[in-house]
């Protein structure tokens, strides 16, 4: 059996006990083990939706990828016990997260798992609601901490917070991406969206942006010419989501948004 099939026994096994009772009384077991299988099959169905939990849920497609008997075993326990460990990085989330109701469109099998390793690794603000976008931020220090604990030997951080990096970067980011390292890039969401929106008209790739605000696992090689880059990640669900959405990304709209990346392999 694969370590998939292995990963889908415990969701039975979890789905088939429903007298068992939970920490969490606003989350119903049988959609969190309904939401498990799907991810356990296509780990880049993993959705922060309309939260701020991109970091979370880039680590947790990583988990889910290598590891889904971690990955779901996580989930579990957190369900059942309000702790879970992946790795040697234990999960506990406060209670006040335990408590919320979700009110939006993310899968309780993702919202379990992404806001409660956001809320572990907070020293000041609580994450404990959709909305919590400060708390929900995840710095690159953070993310190296959680794949080194997760069990990955090989992180490589060349992140900038300050300002953004440079072609150079983006090349060494793609090479390790077809080594076989899972590559997450560090950018602001300008970067994906070819115009502006009208909740957001400032959002277009073409302006500058002063701080990242947002995280990416690479799904293809970054394609320099001489004017434009071409490539796809995985965000909010989407593992071949194209860079912009639509029309052409210039390279210096490209590095005027790109603040540099993680890679990590076992």
């Amino acid at each position: 059996m694969s370590d998939q099939d292995d990963a889908k026994k415990l969701v039975d096994a979890f789905a088939a006990a429903p007298t068992c009772p939970s920490v969490w009384p606003h989350l119903d077991r049988a959609k969190i083990a309904a939401g498990l299988k799907v991810r356990i099959d296509d780990p880049d169905k993993i959705d922060q939706a309309g939260t701020s939990l991109c970091g979370p849920a880039d680590f947790a497609r990583d988990v889910a990828k290598d590891k889904p008997v971690e990955y779901a075993k996580a989930v579990i326990d957190l369900f059942k016990t309000g702790m879970a460990l992946i790795g040697t990085f234990a999960i506990k989330p406060c209670g006040d997260l335990r408590k919320y109701s979700i009110i939006g469109s993310v899968d309780p099998a993702d919202w379990i798992l992404l806001a409660s390793i956001r809320d572990t690794d907070n020293w000041f603000f609580d994450y404990q609601a959709e909305s919590d976008d400060v708390a929900a931020i995840t710095m690159p220090h953070s993310k190296e901490s959680w794949l080194k604990r997760a069990g990955y030997t090989e992180v490589i951080n060349e992140t900038n917070i300050l300002a953004s990096k440079n072609k150079a970067n983006a090349a060494r980011a793609s090479d390790l991406f077809d080594r076989g390292y899972k590559v997450a890039l560090l950018i602001n969401s300008k970067m994906l969206f070819a115009t502006p929106t009208p909740k957001e008209p400032s959002r277009s790739m073409y302006s500058s942006s002063l701080t990242p605000d947002h995280w990416v696992a690479l799904t293809s090689d970054i394609e320099f010419d001489s004017e434009t880059v071409e490539f796809q990640v995985y965000s909010w669900g989407d593992g071949r989501r194209k860079v912009p959405e639509s029309g052409v990304l210039t390279q210096s709209s490209f590095l005027n948004n790109y603040y540099g990346f993680i890679a990590c392999r076992r």
